[in-house]
């Protein structure tokens, strides 16, 4: 994925719209029980301050994903918002060698840092939705399809002794 700032880097309080898409399933492997399963669309705006390019935008996708609790595979939809700042690297003042990054050429490669965006976006553990019920304890039967019979009352031993504990009501 890639960009040319070459006009508006040269016009300044100029303004840029890129529309970009492309498939990132070459990044699977990074991304582990992780699957495109649509191309990542990037919509970005850059605009020239005159220090440098602030890049404003958004990236939409759809992922295949496995849920932490009843195993199930689901779609997973992304739609993260972007930001930059860009500077050149002859024209980098110290700070800005800091805190924003820096491209030594007209053209910029931008798959990298979408792709760390996207990752940015995942949850710690994917969850189909907000009422999966997962899978029984005991039988592993998803409870999101059938209901099981298994006792729930099993107490942990090491707990035991908390089942004696008064209650307030």
């Amino acid at each position: 994925m890639h960009i040319n700032v070459a006009q508006i880097r040269r016009d300044e309080n100029g303004t840029a719209h890129f529309d970009l898409k492309e498939d990132f399933s070459a990044f699977e492997s990074e991304l582990e029980g992780v699957d495109f399963v649509a191309p990542v669309h990037v919509q970005l705006q850059v605009n020239n301050t005159g220090k440098s390019l602030i890049v404003n935008g958004s990236i939409e996708t759809e992922l295949k994903a496995q849920c932490g609790l009843c195993l199930e595979p689901f779609h997973y939809p992304i739609h993260q918002d972007y930001e930059d700042e860009w500077v050149f690297a002859p024209q980098a003042t110290e700070e800005q060698l800091e805190t924003a990054l820096v491209f030594h050429k007209d053209e910029i490669e931008l798959t990298e840092r979408i792709l760390e965006q996207i990752v940015l976006a995942l949850p710690m553990r994917f969850i189909c939705s907000s009422e999966c019920k997962g899978l029984c304890p005991v039988c592993g039967v998803n409870l999101n399809a059938t209901s099981c019979a298994c006792s729930q009352d099993k107490i942990d031993p090491r707990f035991a002794a908390l089942a004696n504990w008064p209650r307030e009501d």
